[in-house]
């Protein structure tokens, strides 16, 4: 892909999401609010260990209120899942903007897509961990290698071949090849948007997570068209 690509998927995502806006802000809030809510529980929680140490609160308390936001993360992180999986479909034209707030529970639609979004994210968090410990960058490209996997898991059991976690995550570095870089920068252009969303307490982000979300949504679709023209293009020749 090249830099022209990454501005037309970004330009169409950007005006799906302005175009649609109500609906978009419906599908992500949840997600949004959860996370928002364990920062601000972490944020004063942190400043709790400092009392703690002064021997002023106790740690049973700081430790409790942690393990709630840890949980409310994991709640948020699994429903921005059923988001991002939303928003393939919708850019295929193969869901509707409607019941938006319906539509943000989509991994637990299926206890396929749900276990699957789960082993995923075991999974390749193990491997990153340890190519992390090799040095960060490689733990960075793993990362990227490793990021259509889910997508990948559940548009195969959606067409009948189900695959297991493992092979997803190996199908997702294959689809990479030659990608990385290319996404890694789209990731980066959205840098300044996300330090407007750091700088004004994140509301910003109810506009720039689903424009990032719908825009990673529209790379993945058009791997997928690449992949299997390129496919069509190799049995005709053989």
């Amino acid at each position: 892909m090249t830099a022209a690509d990454r501005i037309n998927l970004k330009a169409g995502a950007k005006k799906q999401v302005l175009d649609q806006f109500k609906f978009y802000f419906l599908l992500a809030i949840l997600w949004l609010a959860l996370n928002w809510v364990s920062e601000m529980i972490s944020d004063r929680n942190v400043s709790g260990l400092q009392r703690i140490l002064e021997g002023t609160d106790s740690l049973a308390t700081s430790a409790g209120a942690l393990s709630f936001a840890g949980l409310l993360v994991i709640v948020s992180l699994m429903l921005r899942a059923g988001v991002q999986l939303t928003m393939v479909d919708l850019d295929r034209g193969t869901a509707q903007f409607d019941n938006p707030m319906q539509r943000g529970f989509k991994l637990f639609e299926d206890s396929h897509y749900f276990w699957g979004w789960v082993g995923i994210s075991i999974l390749a968090g193990i491997f990153v961990f340890f190519w992390s410990w090799l040095l960060f960058i490689p733990g960075i490209i793993k990362t990227y290698s490793y990021s259509q996997a889910f997508y990948i898991y559940r548009d195969a059991y959606d067409q009948g071949h189900p695959i297991t976690v493992l092979e997803a995550i190996t199908r997702s570095r294959h689809m990479m090849d030659g990608n990385k870089g290319f996404l890694f920068v789209m990731d980066l252009s959205f840098i300044l948007w996300f330090m407007l969303s750091g700088l004004f307490f994140g509301i910003p982000a109810i506009f720039v997570m689903p424009y990032y979300d719908q825009t990673r949504a529209k790379f993945y679709n058009q791997l997928v068209v690449r992949q299997a023209a390129q496919a069509g293009a190799n049995s005709s020749l053989n």
